[in-house]
């Protein structure tokens, strides 16, 4: 979109107001010629009363429907975007790929609680609270421990510190800091946003030396031609981070700026850290955890037209940042670049490369192991262009910790029938007086998978979602139970609401499980647990881990995220309880994605000065992911898997595309889904597609809403043969909602 046509003079704007359950967009004239853009906040007037309004697209002709209305006008702009015409015509084509409206993808793409901001100042007007430290304390001034450690937290900062900082992930309460404060040990003040930044940026840590593989690979990235993309495909502990910042501080160096992107918000502080101490105020942060405030000065502050390294999650990809010179995504094999739900479904890689090939921006898609997709795009089998670059050593030639199976089968058949195995409680029981540190995968947190009765088989189930309840256990050994899609709570009940019995039997086995059969078998021992239930709140990844890399603990148990890219140097052991469960789930990237997440977990461990083990308990040592964990050859994986997949025509050998239908009403859901079949499978013949389904979704009932889903398969590289969003919603009955997911990772 050229820049002149940005600008939306004297047209008639479609603006979208925060009215009835997901907005409306109406139309609104611009009889004032005022100055505005797609994105921009402006004020206009619905049935007499003043609204905020976000301005979508604009109309060079009216709507038959509305020829010789009076239109509203829009009164006045409250907050323009200033997003420059390369970020519109981005936002056009990932509405376009998604099948969607540009309308969703800009409100997706725009920070949450953008329609609540009044006008602003300019950029980086957001005010932070911050502290530094006051007066000396006397020789003699009696202080707590607590209020020593704090003004020692102080004293080693350069300068001020937010005060969420202290009192989130360095722990300290309100309580020790006003102590201080009303003695005037410590002052509290108000900065600008862009002041607090200049003022904590302090003495920064120089460059770290290379190895020559990552020289040869920063040499490759900074020498390539705009919009070059590369695999940086690196061994867990290959320093790939690192060539991440040298790229980033020779973009800096140009004038441009860098978009640092973590899968998890768990792996936000490690990076954030790492850049502050290596950029200081040219680094900003973008990602859930914030408040809404303090995303909108985020995103107000890459508007300040200064280069900088934007640290976050997949959100981020869509940040406005001057003149982009390197997109990074860490760990870009992972599921959790990929938005399923709302609209638009889109990955944040495949937005990355739009970026990258608009703007000219270095694409560097970084992982020990890579996507299919990806791989392939290297060995130029999908017409992508994208670089190859190895990191096929850790840094100092420190040994990748080999794999050790235990049959479960074997313990069994000699009458072990716990859940931890002998081999690793034989392991665990020396961690500590070693000084070392072990991590523990659970594939599920709470206590128990389920709950299920004896007499008749039934499975405690959530009322509003087809899901059994997990059984969670409180720190007084009283259990209840907990819905992981819709949180549904509720006692465990005294008797089956199936049969009446009251013999009920817990099986699988959790997080909180787990921690206490530890502390049963190895007297001692120090647990802390990682997972959603325990990371909940600001700065809640960063308090556990730091907690943990302190030396507070010596074995932390957690679920899947315990596998993404933390470096913890004391690990020596990382180990896999039911295996199993991750080998065997009915889907096409099961095998790709069990193995990816066993194969980072083996990266947790021997990362410092000790080498490491890995120990993985399962009943299917046979099993073709448990081989290749075994044999560490990844890209032999990957092979077999192309091959798999080709044979038998498989994504990425052809496209799929998943229609989603929810509603109230069972019965309705299914009947809109099978309309809107029968309305797609003549065009779909035609283009050599084929329709699987109406089927109910794998979970067919997530809080009260009932799920139906049509699975379609076409041709590779070839248009979604669908009508518009729009044009398919129209044949929708009321009540029901419909997503369409291009590219679903789940299939």
């Amino acid at each position: 979109m050229a820049g002149a046509e940005c600008k939306l003079v004297g047209q008639w704007l479609q603006i979208w107001l925060e009215a009835g359950r997901e907005g409306q967009v109406f139309t609104y004239g611009n009889p004032a010629a005022l100055p505005v853009q797609i994105g921009d906040l402006v004020q206009v007037r619905l049935q007499g009363r003043r609204h905020s309004g976000l301005v979508v697209d604009r109309l060079e002709e009216l709507p038959a429907a509305l020829e010789g209305k009076q239109l509203q006008p829009v009164e006045q702009v409250l907050q323009p975007a200033a997003v420059d015409p390369q970020w519109h015509t981005l936002i056009a084509r990932v509405a376009e790929q998604c099948h969607t409206s540009r309308f969703k993808t800009l409100k997706s793409a725009l920070p949450p609680g953008w329609l609540g901001q009044r006008r602003q100042g300019g950029p980086g007007t957001a005010r932070i609270q911050a502290v530094r430290l006051g007066r000396t304390p006397a020789a003699d001034e009696r202080l707590t421990a607590r209020q020593r450690q704090l003004l020692d937290h102080l004293a080693g900062a350069p300068a001020s510190v937010p005060l969420r900082r202290l009192c989130g992930p360095a722990g300290f309460s309100r309580a020790v800091l006003l102590g201080l404060e009303q003695r005037g040990l410590v002052e509290r003040l108000t900065l600008e946003a862009g002041d607090l930044h200049a003022a904590m940026a302090g003495a920064l840590d120089p460059p770290q030396p290379l190895t020559v593989p990552q020289g040869q690979a920063l040499e490759a990235i900074t020498a390539a031609a705009p919009g070059q993309a590369f695999l940086l495909w690196g061994v867990t502990g290959s320093g790939k981070t690192e060539v991440y910042l040298q790229a980033a501080a020779h973009c800096l160096g140009q004038g441009r700026s860098t978009l640092l992107l973590t899968p998890e918000i768990g792996l936000i502080p490690q990076l954030l850290d790492r850049c502050r101490r290596r950029f200081g105020a040219a680094v900003v942060e973008y990602h859930s955890g914030l408040g809404e405030a303090e995303r909108i000065a985020a995103w107000r502050r890459c508007l300040g037209g200064d280069p900088l390294v934007a640290v976050g999650t997949r959100s981020a990809v869509f940040l406005p940042l001057p003149h982009p010179g390197l997109i990074v995504l860490d760990e870009e094999h992972d599921g959790s670049y990929k938005q399923e739900s709302p609209m638009p479904c889109y990955h944040a890689r495949e937005v990355a490369r739009l970026r990258a090939e608009q703007t000219g921006a270095w694409l560097v898609l970084g992982s020990a192991t890579p996507a299919l997709e990806t791989w392939l795009a290297c060995q130029g089998q999908t017409g992508g262009t994208t670089r190859l670059l190895s990191l096929s050593e850790r840094i100092g030639g420190r040994p990748l910790p080999p794999v050790r199976l235990v049959d479960m089968r074997q313990e069994l058949a000699e009458g072990h029938r716990r859940l931890l195995s002998r081999p690793l409680l034989d392991r665990l029981q020396g961690v500590r007086e070693r000084g070392e540190q072990a991590v523990v995968l659970v594939p599920r947190r709470g206590y128990r998978t389920f709950l299920s009765c004896r007499s008749c088989g039934e499975a405690v189930l959530c009322p509003h979602c087809d899901v059994a309840l997990t059984v969670h256990r409180s720190a007084g050994g009283q259990e209840w139970l907990r819905c992981h899609w819709c949180d549904h709570r509720t006692a465990v009940e005294a008797r089956c609401g199936h049969c009446g019995s009251t013999a009920f039997k817990p099986f699988g086995a959790g997080t909180q499980r787990v921690m206490e059969q530890l502390a049963a078998e190895l007297e001692g021992l120090r647990v802390l647990r990682f997972d959603r239930d325990t990371t909940r709140g600001r700065d809640g990844h960063r308090r556990l881990l730091a907690r943990f890399a302190a030396g507070e603990a010596d074995v932390l148990v957690g679920t899947q995220m315990l596998a993404k890219g933390m470096d913890l140097p004391q690990v020596t052991l990382a180990a896999v309880l039911a295996a199993d469960g991750l080998l065997h789930r009915p889907d096409l990237r099961s095998a790709e994605q069990c193995l990816q997440l066993l194969l980072q977990l083996a990266g947790r461990a021997g990362r410092g000065e000790r080498p490491g083990e890995v120990l993985v308990q399962t009943y299917c040592p046979e099993h073709p992911v448990i081989r290749h964990l075994v044999d560490g050859r990844y890209d032999r994986f990957l092979e077999d898997e192309i091959a798999l997949r080709r044979s038998g025509g498989l994504v990425p050998f052809s496209r799929a595309c998943l229609l989603r239908f929810s509603g109230t009403s069972p019965g309705s859901t299914a009947t809109a889904a099978a309309s809107v079949a029968e309305q797609l499978r003549p065009a779909l013949e035609r283009n050599g597609w084929c329709l699987i389904g109406p089927a109910p979704a794998p979970v067919a009932r997530v809080a009260g809403r009932s799920r139906w889903q049509l699975l379609l398969h076409g041709p590779a590289g070839g248009p979604l043969p669908l009508p518009s969003e729009a044009e398919l919603r129209r044949s929708l009955p009321s009540g029901v909602g419909l997503a369409i997911d291009p590219d679903p990772l789940s299939l």
